[in-house]
């Protein structure tokens, strides 16, 4: 990469850096993540010493008692030092940066990888309407499908047809904290707790009233954002009863298009070819990437003959011509190093690899509310039941038509085609040419536009209660539905575009007409001109564009009981034990529209599915202290579980059954009260989910890089499940050590972990470029049977399906520190700092080339990888009715793609197949800041004004190829603001 292009992003950086010295600074030992044992807000009581819900937020009374709730483990007692690490987002650092979503702040957290959001549905292209405006966590960047979402500790509805939760559905004003678990828990909570679990803590005792609203906007006055929160609760009965009721709107209008940012008028793309074609890699890193076989007005790429064989038109007589907007031929210049799809330089500025300047965030609608109420008949009973509803609407558009020409196969124009230019049928009928090969890039059709819409219905009942001072008892019920709706307007059907494309002249009437109506009128068929923009008539149009139809209902029913309690007393403190059982029974159904059944439009096609999963599962956990205040030191606690659980699997023609079992042990030693040690291993799994197993292939369409044929195509994408998948299992390894020192470090808090994850017979997918990579560097048959390819080598398409994939690993460290320095009164200073250092992500099926070493993903910023480091921090200074805010977010260099080798990398050669002319991405270092001023705090009033600046000093992502600027990690969209006013009484 040219160095011009990062001096600014540098200064911009440098300058970062200056401004967050001090947020930094202060904890400098510490400035890589988080996993303190039940970790809280900076200035609350010790992790280890008191549960954080054990305390009272600011919204309840200190005599208001609550259930100690210890996220990670089923065990409830004071006092209690879980092993496996968990990390704590508050309501406090929620409000202070001004978060109204859930998922957007979790998303700053390093140990998460964002892979689904509003400004990257499809990462780099946003066009994809599949779960549109869905937030989606990704725990570890092993997949969504393998980080568990609770709601106070039970399983909270699926959102999405993978089982996954969409954040959005959850009111942000009620929630208490969030705890995250680090670590395998699917011992404690059961399947999909892999890569780790988020427990969303509501404060259902809220009393009174508090509202919130905010507008949003970007540097550049686009991304205009609405928000508008509630939440309102009282008690009743002297306090035995409660009511309480949360509610948000929020509309985002989106942000685009990508022209407006310099990183993609600067149209970088990477343009493929043989390696060491006249001296140059594989893969070529390139400025100013425009098409070089599709136009708007259509390219000719390719002559005919009468025996059908086609040659490349570059050359030839018709090479170098292309028709403009009103079909006329015109010429079209060649830049450098022009391949199957892109070239450097020539004509189509503003035509580059992202094809119609999509949306870099989509528009969003948001709304959702839920219910509570609860009621103590006595010490042994206390009901409740929760009611909540969430509804989200995402829109994307992306262009229409895009038929690369040859190599590709394009559209053919025969030469008794009426549209044909009389100049251009003279040149063929003189050189005994055909046909032509067409390349289209359709934006003059109009755009395709999705409309992606999600209902969520959740219903729970249960009770709770006493048996005796020891025992404690729950139960409850649960029923939800999620209601997906997904249309798309203005897609081309594929049958019936071939036959408008194919028009001859009727000899009844001399006018255009489809070839196939003179055989067979009713087919209805309006002959289509495609050479020019505009050159069709409305039915023409109509009769070759649909609209795709999909509904997809998921329902989930869950039951299930708990007991816990002191098994017996030992000279260290009690042994307690939790035991339950769960059944869940889960049902996908997705009707489609005929076309689409039969994978009959040009993109987002959608097939029928139907199946159900039932699972029954029983645990039990057991926690038993060893030391207490000995000489061997403060504490030793030791915790075990293990969970058994039953599957059945049923479509309507197959069905499964199998059995698991996941299991934890754990331990945590305090040798002195400054310092705890901790470590735990399990075992555990994740079963296909019902997308995984039942959904059927479909077809779209995608811009593949083939390294055997050093050519760029598009190919066919076949997506779809598969349902004789099998559970993954999971061995996850923990070990770590918080310090809090006493005296004059007091306030001060330092943790480590090491965490280490080995997935086998995962279950995922490769990529359709990865598959495709794979396939030619190892020959693997398992992958290229995944392949298939014409008679003269072309890709054609690939099966991105789900398998169960040999084995993924994972290793890294999680470090925290935070700092506490009141200085009298509210006032005081809060350092927090997080961050993850990854070293080990590997999957097997994605090997080095010659070699059967997978491919190391970590240090690996593109795509498909995960950054080497990534680090938060934050300060919070309160003086009086003034708070202040620093956040800073750091993202280290690393790899475009650790699957290729460039100049930077050892074994470099020209002439591999994997060959890059740069492999590196910069550093980016993000600032944001905030303040908020009591304008009135008075009792239970308090009126508040705050304001946020978002990417302080608009840094923008690295440039990277065909489209895929990593929104993932790098803020694509720049410098934006948030102001609001909170009320509350």
């Amino acid at each position: 990469m040219k160095a011009r292009d990062f001096s600014a992003a540098r200064r911009a950086t440098r300058r970062s850096l200056m401004v967050t010295a001090a947020l930094l600074g202060g904890i400098a030992a510490s400035t890589p993540a988080f996993a303190a044992d039940q970790t809280t807000e900076p200035g609350a009581p010790a992790a280890q010493d008191i549960a954080p819900a054990s305390q009272p937020p600011a919204d309840q009374s200190a005599d208001q008692p609550r259930d100690i709730v210890v996220t990670g483990s089923r065990l409830s007692a004071a006092g209690f030092n879980t092993p496996t690490p968990v990390t704590t987002l508050g309501a406090e650092r929620l409000t202070k940066m001004g978060t109204t979503n859930i998922g957007e702040a979790l998303a700053t957290l390093p140990s998460f990888r964002a892979s689904s959001s509003p400004s990257n549905s499809v990462v780099g292209s946003n066009i994809s309407p599949v779960n549109a405006g869905a937030r989606i966590a990704d725990l570890r960047g092993l997949g969504q499908a393998r980080t568990l979402v609770l709601v106070d500790s039970q399983r909270f509805s699926p959102s999405t047809s993978t089982g996954t939760v969409d954040l959005n559905l959850i009111p942000t004003l009620l929630i208490e904290r969030v705890d995250v678990v680090t670590g395998g828990a699917s011992a404690a909570y059961g399947s999909d707790a892999v890569s780790g679990v988020i427990n969303i803590i509501l404060n259902k005792r809220f009393e009174g009233v508090k509202t919130n609203a905010e507008f949003g906007i970007s540097d550049r006055g686009d991304g205009k954002n609405y928000v508008a929160q509630i939440v309102a609760g009282t008690s009743f009965a002297d306090g035995r009863g409660h009511v309480v009721f949360g509610g948000e709107y929020d509309k985002d209008e989106g942000v685009g298009g990508c022209y407006t940012r310099t990183f993609c008028s600067n149209e970088v793309g990477n343009l493929t070819q043989a390696a060491g074609l006249n001296g140059r890699p594989a893969n070529n890193i390139a400025y100013n990437v425009h098409t070089a076989t599709l136009t708007p007005g259509g390219l000719i790429t390719a002559t005919v003959n009468a025996a059908g064989v086609r040659t490349a038109a570059k050359g030839g007589v018709l090479g170098g011509i292309q028709f403009d907007a009103s079909g006329n031929p015109t010429s079209f210049t060649y830049g450098q190093n022009a391949g199957a799809l892109f070239m450097e330089g020539g004509t189509g500025r503003g035509l580059n690899s992202f094809f119609g300047d999509p949306a870099l965030s989509i528009p969003v609608t948001r709304y959702n509310g839920y219910g509570h109420f609860e009621y103590e008949a006595s010490d042994a009973f206390t009901g409740f039941a929760d009611v909540s509803y969430g509804h989200v609407t995402g829109y994307t558009s992306g262009p229409e038509v895009r038929d690369a020409g040859f190599p590709g196969n394009g559209s053919l124009i025969k030469i008794d085609n009426p549209f044909l230019p009389a100049a251009t049928r003279a040149t063929m009928q003189a050189n005994g040419i055909t046909g032509l090969v067409i390349g289209k890039l359709g934006t003059d059709f109009g755009q395709i536009n999705s409309v992606s819409t999600r209902d969520t219905y959740r219903m729970v009942a249960g009770a709770s209660g006493k048996i005796d001072s020891n025992w404690k008892w729950d139960a409850y019920a649960q029923y939800g539905v999620t209601d997906y709706h997904q249309s798309t307007v203005n897609d081309r059907i594929t049958a019936r575009y071939a036959n408008a494309i194919d028009a001859v002249t009727d000899p009844a009437t001399g006018k255009p007409v489809c070839r196939i109506a003179l055989t067979n009128p009713a087919t209805n068929c309006v002959p289509l001109n495609i050479l020019g923009q505009g050159q069709f008539s409305a039915a023409a149009k109509a009769y070759a564009f649909g609209t795709t139809k999909q509904r997809t209902e998921y329902t989930q029913f869950v039951a299930a009981g708990n007991l816990h309690g002191t098994l017996f007393d030992t000279w260290a403190g009690p042994a307690t034990i939790a035991t339950g059982i769960e059944r869940r029974h889960e049902t996908l159904a997705i009707s489609v529209d005929p076309i689409s059944a039969a994978n009959g439009f040009y993109v987002y096609n959608a097939t029928p599915a139907k199946g159900n999963v039932s699972i029954t599962e029983g645990y039990l956990e057991a926690g038993v202290p060893l030391l207490k205040d000995s000489a061997l030191g403060r504490s030793l606690d030791l915790n075990g579980a293990v969970r058994r659980t039953h599957y059945n699997i049923a479509s309507p023609t197959v069905s499964n059954s199998f059995d698991a079992t996941t299991w934890k042990v754990g331990a945590t030693y305090k040798p002195i009260d400054e310092i705890l040690l901790r470590v735990t291993e399990s075992q555990d799994i994740r079963a296909p989910n019902a997308a995984e197993l039942f959904t059927t292939p479909v077809s779209g369409v995608g811009a593949i890089a083939d390294t055997k044929t050093g050519t760029q195509v598009f190919a066919t994408v076949y997506t779809g499940g598969n349902i004789n998948l099998k559970p993954e299992t999971a061995r996850t390894f923990t070990a770590g050590v918080t310090l809090q020192p006493r005296g004059a470090l007091n306030g001060l808090r330092f943790s480590v972990d090491f965490y280490k994850i080995r997935i086998r017979d995962a279950i995922a997918t490769l990529g359709a470029q990865v598959i495709v990579n794979t396939c030619n560097t190892s020959g693997a048959p398992n992958i290229c049977g995944l392949v298939t390819r014409n008679a003269s080598g072309i890709l054609q398409t690939v099966s991105v399906l789900y398998l169960n994939l040999n084995r993924q690993d994972l290793k890294g460290l999680d470090i925290e520190g935070s700092y506490h320095l009141p200085f009298g009164g509210s006032n005081a200073l809060d350092l927090r700092a997080l961050a993850t250092h990854t070293f080990k992500l590997t999957n097997s099926a994605v090997v080095l080339p010659g070699t059967t070493t997978p491919v190391n993903r970590a240090g690996d910023n593109g795509l498909n990888g995960i950054p080497s480091w990534v680090v938060d921090g934050f300060a919070s200074l309160t003086l009086n009715r003034m708070t202040l805010n620093l956040q800073g977010h750091f993202i280290s260099a690393g790899k475009y793609d650790a699957s290729l080798v460039g100049p930077e990398d050892p074994g470099y050669s020209v002439t591999a197949v994997n060959s890059i002319n740069t492999n590196r991405v910069p550093s980016r270092f993000y600032t944001n800041i905030g303040a908020s001023f009591d304008l009135m705090k008075a009792g239970n009033r308090n009126l508040q004004i705050y304001a946020n600046v978002t990417n302080l000093f608009d840094v923008m992502p690295p440039p990277l190829w065909n489209g895929n600027n990593n929104s993932v990690y790098y803020d694509v969209i720049g410098r934006r603001y948030r102001m609001g006013v909170r009320y509350a009484f």
